[in-house]
């Protein structure tokens, strides 16, 4: 593995013991950060990589993506919860083919590399055969992301001109669980947290199963050696009643680490301690949330109730595989909602940009158990990291790199990309991708789904 130094860089290290430093250097050696300092000593077999007027940071860690999804891009804009339900999980999920599948997931990971994203949590309910299974693991392998594959269980339906087996579904309607097992022994024979890739698992939806279901569920999936299991939660807003999901699973014995809530914007105090006593993990996803009435993101309630809080992008259908948009829009609306609720003028802005950099970053590395590995710019941790150009228009001049990077830069501005020491994007651009060929291939499966759609 190559060795390589980037030089006099602003570290932007999202650690309390490093902070921000100014003209600093970053060794990484054998796909570890291995010193952080102004004037490192190295050898002639480092590779040089110029950090002047560039910001070194963390690579972001999605915490919740249906990264399938990359093929409805712009579909779901102007929609509300119940519309993306009727369109996204009723219709278009069961006109993916497995090569779909496969191009979805490959291409949602690039889109997230180009973007900054180092990490995801890939919540893959498309499973409408075996074959989609391995063809969105194999996916994610390809594109060279460190992520958590989270097998789904959900159903897509099945309508005359689906991809949808419909004899299957009737005969073997449980046959994702053992189809989970089989993904496991065959991709991932390691499991622990040096793995790249690695396996996790999604229950039925809590919100319409029965809790007998999910418990059992969950026993199964942490039967498997799951890394992650992740649900939605609590995300009706005002489409739905209050679940006690929390409580029953604290009851049951299920609740801790390796559990990981989407949305769960309903939450009570009561419910939150629980899961700050359980070490669970939270994932807001403030563009889905806000604009589908989803409720307001809890991340920062989470955050004061001594809780694990994280960021997502959720669904590239209504907005992009972009964590640089998520810490902005979510960041803007507390600092609103706290104003607003204000009794006269604020004096003083309470809400940082560092905030919702470390939930971006650190946070997610938190809540998917990773926090020793990733996260940060810290020696002895993997080298997923980025550096940010400050030359575009828009980054020139930077006199506070946190909030340069919070609420100005976006993918553009990414110059290179490194993942467990390698580089994946590097001066500017995907590497060793082809992406011309790639969009070509997108473009064919969005025009055969859409074809397939015409039929439902």
């Amino acid at each position: 593995m190559s060795k390589f130094i980037i030089k006099n860089a602003t570290v932007v290290s999202v650690d309390s013991t490093i902070g921000n430093v100014p003209n600093c250097d970053v060794l990484i050696e054998d796909g570890v950060i291995s010193a952080v300092g102004p004037n490192l000593q190295h050898s002639s077999d480092h590779v040089v990589i110029d950090g002047t007027d560039a910001i070194v940071s963390p690579g972001f860690v999605d915490t919740h993506r249906h990264t399938w999804q990359t093929q409805l891009r712009t579909i779901t804009t102007d929609f509300v919860l119940m519309d993306y339900f009727l369109a996204l999980r009723q219709t278009y999920g069961s006109c993916y083919s497995a090569l779909d599948a496969y191009l979805g997931n490959y291409c949602g990971a690039l889109e997230s590399i180009d973007n900054g994203t180092t990490f995801l949590v890939d919540h893959s309910h498309i499973m409408n055969s075996p074959e989609h299974a391995d063809a969105a693991v194999k996916a994610l392998f390809d594109a060279n992301i460190r992520a958590v594959f989270c097998y789904g269980l959900y159903a897509n339906p099945c309508w005359k001109g689906s991809m949808m087996d419909e004899e299957r579904e009737k005969q073997k309607p449980n046959w994702r669980l053992q189809d989970a097992q089989r993904i496991r022994k065959a991709y991932f024979d390691s499991n622990g947290p040096e793995n790249l890739v690695r396996f996790g698992f999604t229950p039925s939806e809590p919100e319409v199963t029965p809790f007998s279901q999910i418990a059992k569920e969950i026993e199964w999936a942490k039967s498997l050696g799951a890394a992650v299991i992740t649900a939605h939660h609590n995300s009706m807003g005002k489409f739905g009643g209050h679940n006690p999901l929390i409580e029953k699973l604290e009851q049951r014995g299920l609740l801790g680490p390796d559990i990981l809530l989407s949305h769960a914007n309903c939450l009570d105090d009561k419910e939150l301690e629980a899961v700050r006593r359980n070490g669970v993990g939270l994932s807001s996803t403030p563009d889905t949330e806000l604009q589908m009435g989803m409720g307001h993101p809890i991340a920062f309630k989470a955050q004061k109730g001594g809780c694990i809080a994280s960021l997502g992008v959720d669904i590239c259908s209504n907005s992009p595989g972009d964590m640089f948009q998520q810490m902005r829009l979510l960041l803007q609306a507390q600092r609103h909602l706290e104003h607003d609720a204000g009794s006269g003028p604020p004096l003083s802005m309470v809400r940082k940009c560092a905030e919702v950099l470390e939930m971006a970053t650190l946070g997610g590395a938190k809540a998917v158990g990773l926090e020793k590995l990733i996260g940060s710019i810290t020696p002895g941790k993997r080298a997923d990291l980025l550096l940010t150009r400050c030359d575009s228009t828009r980054l020139v001049p930077v006199h506070d790199p946190v909030g340069a990077l919070v609420l100005y830069a976006n993918g553009s501005d990414i110059d290179t990309v490194f993942i467990d020491g390698r580089i994946v994007k590097s001066e500017g651009k995907l590497a060793n991708v082809d992406w011309p060929k790639i969009r070509q291939e997108l473009r064919a499966s969005v025009a055969a789904i859409m074809a397939s759609e015409l039929l439902a």
